[in-house]
């Protein structure tokens, strides 16, 4: 590396100085053709030392890798993805559940990728002190608006004491 700026360095310098001292007129555009052919031929350089094989196994190697770090994306988006539908249904859940009169609710949702990759709520665990009614009310609310099978639902209950 150290070699190919030095050469690089010395390859500007010296047609620079040929340029300056060039006059002006037709001789001047050859010359500064030929600097400018002296400057790339330097800068390509180390291509001519490439060995192929080695260059062959370094994209292979980075492709391998690249393909690594973008599984690891894809797993990294599918997780956050799994998080925020759980995140929100919750926070949808606990809000139902106050508009039901239930405030002590505490919900836990689990959700799950369906075949074409998208996130659903598939089950959630609830606890609360609520009756039976206000609890069969935010069940059927769950049911009907989010999907979520009533066999799906773990209720816990808080007893006022606790």
């Amino acid at each position: 590396m150290r070699d190919w700026v030095l050469g690089i360095t010395g390859a500007a310098l010296i047609t620079a100085a040929v340029r300056m001292l060039t006059p002006e007129g037709r001789v001047k555009r050859i010359v500064m053709l030929v600097c400018g052919l002296v400057t790339i031929l330097a800068l390509i350089q180390p291509l001519r030392r490439l060995d192929p094989e080695s260059f062959a196994a370094f994209a292979a190697r980075y492709q391998e890798e690249g393909q690594a770090a973008a599984a690891g994306v894809e797993i990294s988006e599918e997780k956050l993805m799994r998080r925020i539908i759980e995140e929100r249904t919750t926070a949808y859940i606990l809000d139902k559940g106050r508009s039901l009169g239930i405030d002590d609710l505490h919900a836990t949702v689990t959700a799950e990728q369906r075949e074409d990759g998208t996130w659903i709520p598939k089950s959630a665990r609830l606890e609360t002190s609520a009756g039976e009614a206000a609890r069969r009310k935010l069940q059927d609310a769950l049911v009907a608006e989010l999907g979520i099978p009533a066999e799906e639902m773990n209720w816990s209950v808080k007893h006022e004491n606790d």
